[in-house]
C-alpha cells in the first residue's frame, strides 16, 4: 500500500525530473466500460429486432381475435338462420362491421359464404371481387395473409354447417395501431435498462460481491414467500441501510399480505352469500360444485322463485376470473332480481339485463343459461346467451344438447334472444358447466374437453346427482394431475323427480386453497344427501329447508 501511494506521489511530482506512470483507468471505469458497452450493443440489437417481434405477435393475436370473432358472426348466423334469410344476414354482418369501423378497427371487413351465396359487408364501401378473392387465399395461406391493392390483409376463418365466415383486417391498420404502444414499450425497457445499469454501476464501485449475494438471498426468501428477514450487519454503512430497508420492506409485505388474505376471505364470504344455499326446487333432485380459479370467482348461478310458484334457473360466466369478474359476478345477481321482478320470460329477463349491461360492466361480456321451471306439468322455458351447451339426458339414455339462442351479455345492447320450450319426464337429467369445465388443461396444454364431459354423464345415468358431480370433478381433478386450474368451474345437475326436492353441494372451494394432490380442501361444509365419499371434503346430512 506505501508503495502505492509513493507511485501516486511521484506521478504528481513534475519536478522532480523523474519519469511519469503510465496512466490506468481505475477499476470503477473498466467496471462502467465493461457493464455498459455490452449494454449498448445490446440495445442497439435487441430493440429493433424486439420491434419487429411484438409488431409480429399483435399480428398473430389480431389473427386469433378474427378468428373468434369470425366463430361469433358464424352462431349468430346459425341463429339467425333459423327467422331469417339472406336479407338478414346482410344487415347483420354490416352492423358488425360498422361497429368494428367505428370502434378500433377501421380495415374490418367481413365475407360470408352461405348456401351458395357470397355475401359481404358493404357498409363501408369497401366491398369488391379482388378483396374476396384475396380473402379466400389468405384463409388457405400458412400466414393468413394476402395482398390487395398494394396492401397486405391478415383473415380469420370459421366454417361449419355450410356456412363459411372469414373477417379480415389490414396488417398496416394493425401495425399502426400498436406501432406507438410498441414504442413506448421498448422506450421503457430502454430507460430501465439505463436505470438498471447506473444501479450496478455503483453496487460494483462500492461493494463486494459476497455482500450482495446475501443480501440477494435476502430478497428471494421474500419472493418466496418467507418475510422472517433479519437485517444483516455489514460494515459497509450503505449495505447495512439497504438491508435495514429490506427487512423493513419484508414486515411491509407480511402486513399486505394478512391484510390481502383477511380482505379476500371476507369477499369470498360475501361471494358465497350470494349464491343460493339449501334452495329446494320442487320437483328437482339438484347436485352443484363451485370451484373459484381464485379466492373469489366470476361464475354465478341462482335459484329464485318467482311470485307465480314458478323458478328461475340461471347459470352465467363473467369473462375472466379473480375480482373484477367477481364484481361483475356480484352486480349480475342484483341485475338478474330486478329483471325478474319485470319480466318472467327467459328471453325478455335477458333482454332486460343486456339493454342495463353497458352502465354497470365496462368492456366485458356475460354468458348466461337461464331457465323458467314450472313443477306443474313439468315445462322448461330456456334462453341461452353464448353459454355453453345445456346437456339433456332421458331416462332412458338419450342426449340432447340445448345450444345457445344468442350472442352473450354485453356484446350488443340491442341483442334479441329466443326462448325454446321442452317438458321434462321424472328420471330426466340437465346437466348446466360453465367453460371453466371444458376448458381444464392438462400439463400438456389438452383441454378436457366436451366430449369426456360427455362421457362422464352417460356414464353416471344410473348414478344419484351427486355421485355424478362428483365423478366429474375426480376426472377434472385427474387431467390436471392436480394442478391449479386456469379458470373458474361450476357445474349444475338437475334430475327431475316428482318427489321430494332436494338440494345437494358436492363442494364450493377456491383453487387458493386446493391441495396440490388429486383432492381439494373446501372453504366451507360440504353437505348432501348421500354417502360420504370423501370424508375429508364432504359431511353428512340432509340440507332440506322447508
Amino acid at each position: 500500500m506505501k508503495r502505492i501511494d509513493r507511485i501516486f506521489a511521484m506521478n504528481d511530482i513534475s519536478q522532480d525530473g523523474v519519469e511519469r506512470q503510465p496512466k490506468r483507468r481505475s477499476i470503477g471505469t473498466l467496471l462502467i466500460w465493461a457493464v455498459n458497452l455490452p449494454l449498448l450493443a445490446a440495445l442497439a440489437l435487441l430493440l429493433p429486432l424486439d420491434y419487429q417481434r411484438e409488431m409480429e405477435d399483435a399480428i398473430v393475436a389480431k389473427h386469433a381475435a378474427l378468428e373468434e370473432e369470425a366463430m361469433t358472426i358464424y352462431e349468430g348466423l346459425i341463429a339467425l338462420g333459423q327467422k331469417g334469410g339472406r336479407e338478414s344476414a346482410q344487415k347483420y354482418i354490416n352492423s358488425v362491421c360498422t361497429r368494428m369501423q367505428e370502434s378500433r378497427s377501421p380495415g374490418h371487413h367481413i365475407v360470408v359464404r352461405w348456401n351458395h351465396h357470397v355475401l359481404q359487408a358493404d357498409a363501408h364501401h369497401a366491398a369488391s371481387p379482388e378483396i374476396i378473392r384475396a380473402m379466400q387465399e389468405a384463409s388457405v395461406s400458412s400466414d393468413h395473409r394476402a395482398a390487395v391493392n398494394d396492401e397486405s390483409l391478415v383473415v380469420g376463418t370459421f366454417s361449419g354447417d355450410g356456412v363459411e365466415v372469414q373477417v379480415s383486417e389490414y396488417t398496416t391498420n394493425i401495425r399502426r395501431s400498436i406501432r406507438r404502444e410498441i414504442l413506448l414499450h421498448l422506450a421503457w425497457l430502454a430507460g430501465l435498462a439505463v436505470v438498471a445499469a447506473a444501479i450496478v454501476n455503483v453496487v460494483l464501485w462500492r461493494i463486494m460481491t459476497r455482500p450482495v449475494k446475501r443480501l440477494s438471498n435476502a430478497v428471494m426468501r421474500i419472493a418466496n414467500g418467507d418475510y422472517e428477514v433479519n437485517a444483516n450487519d455489514f460494515h459497509c454503512r450503505e449495505m447495512n441501510d439497504l438491508s435495514n430497508a429490506v427487512e423493513q420492506m419484508s414486515k411491509i409485505l407480511a402486513d399486505d399480505e394478512r391484510n390481502r388474505r383477511v380482505q379476500m376471505d371476507r369477499a369470498r364470504r360475501i361471494q358465497e352469500h350470494l349464491l343460493p344455499n339449501g334452495v329446494e326446487v320442487p320437483g328437482l333432485r339438484i347436485a352443484h360444485l363451485y370451484q373459484p380459479a381464485d379466492e373469489v370467482a366470476g361464475d354465478y348461478y341462482d335459484f329464485l322463485r318467482l311470485s307465480d310458484d314458478t323458478w328461475l334457473i340461471c347459470v352465467a360466466d363473467v369473462a375472466g376470473h379473480g375480482i373484477s369478474a367477481a364484481m361483475g359476478s356480484a352486480m349480475l345477481k342484483a341485475l338478474v332480481l330486478h329483471a325478474a321482478e319485470q319480466h318472467r320470460e327467459p328471453s325478455k329477463i335477458l333482454q332486460f339485463m343486456n339493454e342495463r349491461l353497458p352502465a354497470l360492466l365496462c368492456d366485458e361480456f356475460i354468458t348466461m343459461f337461464l331457465a323458467r321451471w314450472n313443477p306443474q306439468g313439468g315445462r322448461l322455458d330456456y334462453a341461452s346467451a353464448g353459454h355453453e351447451p345445456g346437456l339433456l339426458l332421458s331416462p332412458s339414455g338419450d342426449l340432447r344438447k340445448l345450444p345457445a339462442t344468442g350472442l352473450p351479455l354485453g356484446v350488443d345492447p340491442t341483442d334479441n334472444w329466443q326462448s325454446e320450450v321442452i317438458f321434462l319426464v321424472p328420471g330426466e337429467r340437465l346437466l348446466l358447466t360453465t367453460d371453466g369445465v371444458a376448458e381444464t388443461s392438462a400439463p400438456g396444454g389438452e383441454l378436457f374437453g366436451r366430449e369426456r364431459l360427455l362421457n362422464v354423464l352417460l356414464n353416471g345415468d344410473k348414478q344419484s346427482p351427486r355421485k355424478t358431480v362428483t365423478a366429474i370433478r375426480t376426472k377434472l381433478l385427474g387431467h390436471r394431475t392436480g394442478g391449479k386450474g386456469a379458470d373458474d368451474v361450476t357445474i349444475l345437475l338437475l334430475e327431475v323427480n316428482g318427489g321430494e326436492p332436494s338440494d345437494e353441494v358436492v363442494a364450493r372451494e377456491s383453487e387458493q386453497d386446493a391441495s396440490t394432490e388429486t383432492c381439494l380442501q373446501p372453504h366451507t361444509l360440504m353437505r348432501s344427501s348421500e354417502s360420504n365419499d370423501y370424508p375429508d371434503q364432504m359431511s353428512n346430512g340432509d340440507v332440506q329447508i322447508k
